[in-house]
């Protein structure tokens, strides 16, 4: 497996292609890619691009690595786009982590994540659009307030908000079918939700 988002690069032509997000091998057999003309890549949740090259390419990584920014200036922008190449955009077939990502800003997650969605590098809610459904755990641990957060009505495993220090705006969903980690919360905080 490699890390989100796989991608692979042609540095004569400037193109991209994708096919697995998340291993390189596979992506290369879905495609039928010939490695002497196609270089692997990573678009992470951080922002970094990592495009490699070969000493025979005649442009270098960082070269390779604007382009591909000049194109998908944030990582945001950049899965939403390869979601709809693999046509993955309406359901994602197992778990996604995107726990680099610090701002939600260009996401557009899949309606419906088949597997855990894991967001604990987001310390705010601000432009989060939630899949309707989640089949497994939703990490959200690095928000300190549920403002702009709108949950699913259901998880169908774990929620974790450690990171919430006041009940204030959250509404919880009407059915979590694993645990509820709100363990940021005092006592009073939980009574308020009911908890």
């Amino acid at each position: 497996m490699c890390r989100l988002a796989s991608f692979f690069h042609n540095p004569a032509t400037g193109d991209v292609v994708v096919g697995v997000l998340d291993h390189h091998q596979a992506t290369v057999e879905k495609l039928k890619l010939d490695q002497k003309i196609w270089r692997e890549g990573h678009y992470l949740p951080d922002g970094t691009i990592e495009a490699r090259v070969q000493d025979n390419d005649r442009v270098t990584q960082d070269e390779c690595n604007e382009r591909i920014r000049n194109r998908w200036p944030s990582f945001g922008k950049f899965l939403s786009w390869a979601l709809r190449e693999i046509e993955q955009n309406e359901v994602y077939p197992g778990p996604l982590d995107l726990s680099g990502l610090t701002s939600a800003k260009d996401l557009v997650l899949p309606k419906t994540i088949s597997g855990g969605l894991y967001l604990s590098g987001l310390t705010s809610a601000k432009d989060l659009v939630l899949p309707k459904t989640i089949s497994g755990g939703l990490d959200l641990r690095g928000l300190t307030s549920a403002k702009d957060l709108v949950l699913p009505k259901t998880i169908s495993g774990w929620l974790d908000l450690r990171g919430l220090t006041s009940a204030k705006d959250l509404v919880l969903p009407k059915t979590i079918s694993g645990g509820l980690d709100l363990s940021g919360l005092s006592y009073d905080e939980k009574k308020k939700l009911g908890l």
